[in-house]
């Protein structure tokens, strides 16, 4: 088995055209960064990097955005 990272996953599914393959490969992604994001131990510029590209995913998939409170 292939040992992808948070970053192979994240452009993996940010270049997918295959609207139901992109859904997959966002929400795979989504998971692997916020596993990462929970190693309290990583990098600041890690941690900075795994929150723009949840952004990114969160544009791409909308069921990932964070529910908005008023």
């Amino acid at each position: 088995m292939l040992d992808w990272t948070w970053r192979d996953l994240y452009k993996a599914a940010s270049v997918e055209l295959d609207p139901t393959i992109r859904r997959i490969r966002v929400k795979v992604a989504a998971d692997a960064i916020k596993a990462r994001a929970s190693d309290a131990g990583i990098p600041s510029e890690e941690r900075r990097e795994l929150g723009n590209a949840l952004a990114i995913l969160r544009r791409l998939k909308p069921e990932l955005r964070e529910p908005q409170t008023h």
